[in-house]
């Protein structure tokens, strides 16, 4: 006869409780991080048909049309989850989303011969040890 613990018929909903509020703040960082990262000139190129100079290699792809922008967000999906990104609920997403973070996406308008001119933004992101930082400290708060 094995012993099974029991817990308390309420503790899910008091750890959901206690949890969403810092899950919510984790998410609306990583929202925050994005827009301050995607917001802005680069430091490359100044096409004249673009309205800011583009970005380097490595860097967060520059602000041009502002349709990137304005889609990223941060919506709770189900208790204590989140999605964060480019995301059509905020705004449209644009095909530059996808083409930014691929050279060339399957059934893509956007077309390119070589991976010259993709930024990922998306995967840099996941990887960054600055966004790693400022999630870690808005947790602690």
């Amino acid at each position: 006869m094995a012993n099974h613990l029991t817990l308390a018929p309420d503790l899910h909903e008091l750890l959901a409780r206690h949890c969403d509020p810092v899950v919510r703040e984790v998410a609306e960082e990583a929202r925050d991080f994005l827009r301050e990262k995607l917001s802005g000139p680069g430091s490359g190129i100044q096409h004249p048909d673009l309205p800011n100079p583009s970005s380097l290699p490595g860097e967060y792809p520059a602000e041009q049309s502002g349709d990137l922008l304005a889609c990223i967000g941060a919506e709770q999906v189900g208790p204590s989850l989140y999605d964060v990104g480019a995301l059509n609920s905020v705004a449209p997403v644009p095909v530059e989303a996808w083409a930014l973070e691929y050279p060339e996406p399957p059934s893509s308008p956007v077309s390119r011969q070589t991976a010259h001119g993709a930024r990922p933004w998306l995967s840099k992101a996941l990887g960054d040890e600055e966004l790693h930082d400022r999630l870690r400290a808005r947790a602690q708060q």
